[in-house]
């Protein structure tokens, strides 16, 4: 049995690492944090396979694909993510865009490539994770908010 989780260095990712490597599962973690997954692995229970790296961008996110596609795979996670805070009219575009690029798109290539491969071994789960922030507006948060959203509404729209 084997997971992949990405933002896995701190968190919500680590946590979710933890609990699985209890639950016996081998793990793939990938972060940009380097010495903060190294750490991580030291706690956990089984196997760990470390992957440093940025899938902010959908070339790193095809990338990592590609890496472990060959493996038995049977969870994904999609954790990476950030926000930011501020009044939508003052808060840096570029932040706002690479938010969309890490938040958005690389949780719909992840799921969209791991589903595929999913649906032909017939097993496989994806936890996509959003926020309670995707079910409201977002005022000082509007970005984040609205990526939430959707992650939430594609999760659900998988689902269905």
């Amino acid at each position: 049995m084997k997971a992949l989780i990405t933002g896995a260095s701190s968190g919500i990712g680590a946590d979710m690492a933890r609990t699985l490597s209890k639950e016996g599962y081998d793990l793939i973690l990938v972060a940009r944090r380097k010495s903060k997954l190294e750490k991580l692995k030291k706690e956990l229970e089984t196997n760990v396979e470390i992957i440093e790296l940025d899938v902010s961008s959908t070339f790193n996110c095809m990338k990592l694909y590609n890496q472990v596609k060959k493996e038995d795979i049977e969870i994904l996670i999609n954790n990476a993510g950030f926000g930011l805070f501020g009044d939508f009219s003052k808060t840096n575009i570029d932040k706002e865009l690479d938010m969309i690029d890490l938040n958005i798109k690389a949780v719909h290539t992840l799921t969209k490539q791991f589903l595929k491969d999913f649906k032909k071994k017939d097993k496989g789960y994806i936890l996509n994770v959003a926020s309670s922030a995707g079910f409201i507006p977002g005022p000082l948060m509007s970005t984040y908010y609205a990526t939430k959203s959707y992650v939430l509404s594609l999760t659900q729209a998988i689902y269905e």
